[in-house]
C-alpha cells in the first residue's frame, strides 16, 4: 500500500464520519462520493477519465472545497479534525495535479 492509497482511505473514513455525524448532509455526501470514487480509482476497480481535465484535479478540488466548507460549519473537535484531513488531502491532490 502506497502513501497515496493510505491517504485516500483516511479521507474516506473522515468523510464517512462527517456524513454520519452531520445535521445537513449535502456537503459531507459530496465529500464521501468524491473520496469513494478516489478509492475505487486507487484500487483500480473503476477506470474513469475526463477529456482535457485531470481527474485528480476535479476530485481533489471537490475534496478541498468540501473540507473547507465543513471546517467552517462543524464545532466538535473530532469533526474539525476530519474536515481538516479532507481539506488538506484535497489540497495536496490539487497541487499534485497542477504541478
Amino acid at each position: 500500500m502506497t502513501v497515496d492509497t493510505a491517504l485516500v482511505f483516511v479521507v474516506v473514513a473522515a468523510s464517512l464520519l462527517l456524513f454520519l455525524r452531520a445535521g445537513k448532509r449535502l456537503v459531507p455526501a459530496i465529500a464521501l462520493g468524491a473520496s469513494v470514487l478516489e478509492a475505487l480509482l486507487a484500487l483500480r476497480i473503476v477506470q474513469l477519465s475526463l477529456a482535457g481535465v485531470p481527474l485528480g484535479l476535479v476530485l481533489g478540488g471537490a475534496l478541498a472545497g468540501c473540507g473547507a466548507l465543513l471546517y467552517l460549519r462543524v464545532s466538535q473537535k473530532l469533526q474539525i479534525a476530519a474536515a481538516t484531513v479532507i481539506a488538506l488531502v484535497g489540497a495536496m491532490q490539487v497541487l499534485a495535479a497542477v504541478l
